[in-house]
C-alpha cells in the first residue's frame, strides 16, 4: 500500500519521456524528498517517470512485453475517421497524472492522418483510493 501511495502521489506520465528525463537529470537536487516516520529520507528523481514509462516502453526495465498502446491497435475504431470517447477505468492506472494526455498523444501518432480531437474520460478513482489507503493506515 505504501508503494501504491507513492506512485499515486509522486509519479507522473511524461508526454515526452526523453525531455523530462533530461530535465530531471539537470535539477540541483531530487524531484521529491519524503521523510518517513523513522526519519529515513527518500529522494525521488527520475524514478517518478520511469515507473510510469514502463506502461509505454516495457523494454526500459528489461521486460519483453507489449506496451499499453498495443491494446488499442486491435480495435476497429483505429480504422474509423474519428475516435469514440475512451474511458480509462480499473486499478490505479487512470489516476496517474498525465496518463490520459499521453495516451491521447500516442493515439494521435498511431493514427497519423487524424486531426479529430480524442476524448478520454478518466474515472475519479484517485480520491477513492486515497481515502481507502488512509483508512487502511
Amino acid at each position: 500500500l505504501f508503494c501504491q501511495k507513492l506512485v499515486l502521489d509522486y509519479c507522473f506520465v511524461a508526454l515526452d519521456f526523453e525531455k523530462e528525463l533530461e530535465r530531471i537529470d539537470n535539477l540541483d537536487g531530487p524531484l521529491h524528498e519524503i521523510t518517513l516516520e523513522d526519519g529515513t529520507v527518500l529522494e525521488l528523481g527520475k524514478e517518478c517517470i520511469i515507473a510510469t514509462e514502463v506502461l509505454f516502453n516495457p523494454g526500459l526495465v528489461g521486460m519483453d512485453e507489449k506496451s499499453i498502446m498495443s491494446l488499442f491497435q486491435q480495435y476497429e475504431f483505429m480504422a474509423q475517421p474519428a475516435f469514440p470517447p475512451l474511458i480509462l477505468v480499473g486499478g490505479c492506472a487512470p489516476a496517474l497524472n498525465g496518463l490520459g494526455e499521453r495516451i491521447q498523444l500516442e493515439l494521435q501518432r498511431m493514427k497519423k492522418n487524424s486531426v479529430d480531437p480524442i476524448n478520454i474520460l478518466k474515472s475519479n478513482i484517485h480520491e477513492d483510493v486515497t481515502r481507502w489507503l488512509e483508512w487502511q493506515e
